[in-house]
């Protein structure tokens, strides 16, 4: 046996200390680059807001519009890193390339839809009564990034394809590069240094284009190497759209799809809907989930780690191990909420005082991170949970039990219990956030539950 075949048979071993270390030889990566992303939004928002007050509020508004359209192509490559993790571990090259591609057409697809919306703004922010001074200005902005949104269907199917052949580390390399080059574009583009237009905000959105189809053409040098994807020639011809293959890859990425943006959507309902409180306690709200969304980093990561190696051990037709990968991952998930929940309790009056020096708002802040505290166990359950089941190719009900959990519940309970006085007095933002515990709580009991029913039944039937 060769060195790289024993290397091979160790890492295939049901023992939660390597299993563990393949989890996170896949998720470190992915981390970093998702914080990098993470800071590249924080950078637009630092250097807009240093240029004028309504170009940070156009830049804010933008966001806040473009990333979940952004959210349903992503969604969608979803089931190409679950599809391609699972006929990288049969072995099966050209269902590979297939999938790779036609998952990226699909995206194309999707992505002239999302451009289009980008760029006739002026309707939805009509819709939303934005002011005649920062109108433009976010008009503007959109515009600029509908010309990155082909770039980001093509990098996020290039991103899938990568992660499902078990190389997580292009995807940090194209996002650190593109972190860095976001800093000086736009510098260049918001005060008109070095020769180009002063843009203001609208310079922030030319720079996130740029970057996007800079983070493409890098994962198109990494993957060009067919040595290094076991032999796997993504590019050495391309296929035209298949109708069927592109409704093999919808049929699976749809249902993520739309279960990524109901998750993310309900955050800005939420949002709204305490915005008639008052600035303080929308502030106190804000700040508790931004440390909230950083924090859910470390599970996303993990998470994402998990559906490669289960994919890859279903595509082996080794489901014994692909359901220990799946218990090793739901363990490491409850060390990490415990983790996660005590620096939460312990340092929550520090972090809420790096975000304000409001007393009042300090006072409304604090007591919502016990709230996020409780919430970690089963949010960071119902992630992995959840990962595991797009492993399996399970979506459909994932779907449901999503829906019907944060709007079914989760959304109305926050409401009664923070805006009404049916049940008890008013309790405001914090009304939400115990929804939220309870929405969470039960997306992760049915999860598990499907989870458990699933990974029971013999391999052929489990998957759709």
């Amino acid at each position: 046996m060769s060195d790289q075949s024993m290397a091979q048979a160790v890492a295939d071993r049901p023992h939660f200390f390597i299993q563990l270390k393949q989890l996170m030889n896949l998720a470190g990566p992915l981390l970093a680059a998702q914080l990098l992303n993470t800071g590249t939004g924080v950078v637009d928002t630092m250097m807009s807001g240093h240029y004028s007050a309504n170009d940070l509020a156009a830049v804010a508004i933008g966001n806040s519009i473009w990333l979940p359209l952004f959210l349903l192509i992503a969604g969608l490559m979803i089931a190409v890193t679950s599809m391609v993790a699972r006929f990288h571990g049969a072995n099966d090259r050209q269902a590979i390339v297939d999938t790779t591609q036609q998952g990226i057409w699909l995206g194309l697809l999707v992505s002239a839809g999302v451009a289009t919306i980008l760029l006739n703004s002026e309707v939805l922010l009509g819709w939303f009564d934005v002011s005649a001074e920062v109108l433009p200005i976010t008009a503007g902005y959109l515009a600029a990034i509908a010309f990155g949104m082909p770039a980001a269907a093509v990098f996020s199917g290039l991103r899938s394809y990568c992660e499902g052949m078990g190389k997580t580390q292009p995807f940090l390399i194209a996002s650190l590069a593109a972190f860095l080059i976001n800093i000086p574009l736009n510098y260049g583009l918001i005060y008109g240094r070095w020769g180009l237009p002063e843009l203001g905000g609208v310079g922030c959105g030319w720079a996130t284009a740029a970057s996007m189809w800079l983070q493409v053409i890098l994962l198109l040098l990494f993957t060009r190497s067919e040595e290094k994807f076991h032999g796997t020639a993504l590019l050495r011809s391309w296929s035209r759209p298949k109708l069927e293959q592109m409704r093999n890859v919808a049929r699976l990425g749809v249902p993520i799809s739309l279960g990524v943006f109901a998750e993310v959507s309900i955050f800005s309902a939420v949002a709204l809907l305490l915005a008639p409180l008052g600035a303080n306690i929308v502030a106190g709200h804000q700040i508790a989930l931004n440390v909230s969304h950083l924090i859910f980093m470390l599970p996303l990561s993990l998470s994402q780690a998990i559906t490669v190696r289960v994919g890859y051990f279903l595509g082996r037709e080794m489901q014994e191990v692909a359901n220990f990968v799946v218990r090793t991952g739901l363990l490491t998930g409850m060390a990490l909420s415990l983790m996660t929940m005590t620096l939460i309790l312990l340092g929550r009056e520090t972090i809420v005082q790096l975000y304000t020096t409001d007393p009042s708002v300090i006072a409304l802040a604090v007591p919502l991170f016990l709230w996020m505290a409780l919430y970690q166990f089963p949010d960071q359950l119902q992630i992995m949970a959840n990962a595991s089941l797009r492993a399996y190719q399970d979506t459909r009900i994932p779907l449901r039990i999503i829906l019907f959990s944060y709007w079914g519940v989760c959304l109305p309970l926050g409401f009664v219990l923070a805006r009404t006085d049916w049940l008890i007095e008013p309790m405001a933002a914090k009304g939400f956030w115990i929804g939220l515990l309870v929405g969470l709580t039960l997306t992760a009991l049915l999860l598990l539950s499907r989870l458990y029913a699933i990974a029971r039944q013999p391999l052929a039937r489990s998957a759709i």
